[in-house]
């Protein structure tokens, strides 16, 4: 970020303008940089916001003394920053938005949704449905759901490739319960990254452990933001670790030295 246009200045102590905000400053003095914030409060994507790319330049023309220039380029820098420019989300807000619905853990996922949340006298709450193919959740939807107060139930699409649909799915949820594995393979830490920025707390169902360390790097950022981050939600994942304490136990027994030698 030191050497993008990111940071502009305004004499007479207005102070710093960044985009990004504090992320931007976490960013900076970080080696870790978060794989949202680094494709969305990027050289390129700022470019594709071409107001503001346009205000920025103005700004710096200007030196910041023009007025009618800077407060141009605070109102995009705001829309810029809260997503406004890029998202078309509608303003619904549902408690929970499913992703991943059309795989088999979504499938189990239904399943419980209809045999539990749906019976007599059900907690209410509001919830969207999600994958990469509406079509295919739209059509899941339709079998599992038929003849429930359900059966209209959102769909909403999302695909990694995509950071706009990231966007949009995120701002629609109160939470996020992402069961679109495997997880390591699908760059899952995108949306649990978007999540954090954004004030959407997170769910998943992995047990692939490497997976989970991996996204130990976001805690922070989840800790600054008040944003809770769930991995593992219904994994045993002590199963594992018990595996490997039992073989290390069994190789120090087997061989009488220590783990290392014994390997």
């Amino acid at each position: 970020l030191k050497d993008s246009p990111f940071c502009i200045g305004r004499p007479l102590g207005v102070g710093v303008h960044a985009i990004g905000g504090a992320m931007a400053d976490d960013m900076e003095e970080a080696e870790f940089i978060p794989p949202f914030r680094k494709i969305y409060f990027s050289n390129d994507m700022v470019n594709k916001y071409e107001p503001l790319a346009n205000a920025m330049r103005r700004v710096t023309e200007s030196e910041g003394k023009d007025d009618d220039v800077w407060a141009q380029y605070q109102e995009h820098l705001s829309k810029f920053n809260s997503f406004e420019w890029c998202s078309t989300w509608d303003g619904n807000k549902y408690d929970i938005v499913f992703y991943g619905v059309s795989g088999y853990t979504g499938y189990l996922m239904m399943e419980y949704l209809k045999r539990v949340s749906f019976k007599k006298n059900p907690e209410a709450f509001t919830f969207a449905l999600a994958g990469r193919t509406r079509s295919k959740v739209q059509e899941l939807r339709d079998r599992e759901f038929a003849g429930t107060t359900h059966e209209d139930a959102p769909v909403l699409q999302m695909s990694y490739d995509d950071v706009f649909s990231i966007i949009d799915l995120v701002r629609s949820a109160r939470v996020v319960v992402n069961v679109a594995g495997p997880y390591m393979l699908t760059q899952g830490e995108l949306l649990v990254d978007a999540c954090i920025c954004m004030g959407t707390d997170y769910v998943d169902v992995s047990g692939e452990i490497p997976w989970t360390l991996r996204i130990k790097d976001l805690h922070r950022y989840a800790l600054k933001e008040r944003v809770c981050v769930i991995p593992s939600a219904s994994t045993a994942g002590g199963y594992p670790d018990l595996g490997v304490h039992l073989c290390a136990k069994k190789l120090r027994e087997a061989h009488n030295e220590e783990l290392r030698q014994a390997v």
